[in-house]
């Protein structure tokens, strides 16, 4: 398991040694016109956003989800965010499918694997291994925060050895939804996994909010 404070600390040297980061941008969708240079980052936001709305997604347990300051957190870390509000009712797989298809735009445009990242919040890490299960691009990244409860664990097993992607798991000690490493092990030759405990004594609520707990070290591992 990475420590915390070795990709915080990695974080702010990547700061030290990079250029000033270019404006960056929030957008629902793929640009019509894709810079190749700039680094995508897909968020794919926890489940009470899509059950409530992002102005009422209030949890009586964790709080305010705060979906906006969250896309904001990421955007001045130097990505491009694409970020999109699902309904309620949507289809895990289906929604997979077509952000697939997106990434395979950015892909064709040129933009290097390597400089892809999704990043999924509990429900949307669901979303997030899908899509890598039907991308099978050993590249792309993809950080999961909050999805491994034993249910997923268990329905997950189906795609041990055989995911492929640069994967992070972060999980909260006291979060009921724990380590994912099970589901990566054994690794296969087009994989990579890593994962961060954090202790912060917030349950789920971690990622509900832009934390630098996990906001930097996603960061840091994103920067490789």
């Amino acid at each position: 398991m990475i420590s915390k404070q070795l990709l915080i600390t990695a974080f702010c040297a990547i700061l030290m040694a990079a250029p000033a980061a270019r404006a960056q941008t929030i957008s629902t969708d793929v640009p019509k016109k894709i810079d190749a240079s700039e680094k995508y980052l897909f968020y794919l936001h926890g489940g009470i956003v899509g059950a409530k709305g992002p102005e009422n997604a209030v949890s009586e347990y964790y709080g305010r989800y705060e979906y906006q300051k969250i896309l904001d957190a990421l955007k001045t870390k130097g990505f491009h965010v694409i970020a999109e509000v699902r309904p309620k009712d949507t289809k895990e797989d289906e929604y997979a499918k077509e952000l697939k298809k997106k990434i395979k735009r950015l892909l064709k445009a040129g933009v290097p694997e390597e400089n892809i990242t999704v990043v999924g919040a509990s429900l949307g890490a669901y979303i997030a291994v899908e899509t890598a299960e039907k991308l099978r691009k050993k590249d792309v990244k993809y950080a999961l925060l909050g999805l491994c409860s034993k249910y997923a664990v268990g329905y997950y097993a189906k795609f041990k050895g055989k995911l492929r992607g640069n994967f992070l798991s972060i999980y909260e000690d006291s979060d009921e939804k724990k380590s994912c490493k099970e589901i990566f092990t054994p690794l296969n030759r087009n994989a990579q996994f890593r994962e961060i405990k954090l202790e912060m004594g917030n349950s789920h609520a971690f990622l509900y909010e832009p934390f630098d707990d996990w906001i930097l070290p996603l960061v840091a591992w994103s920067a490789n």
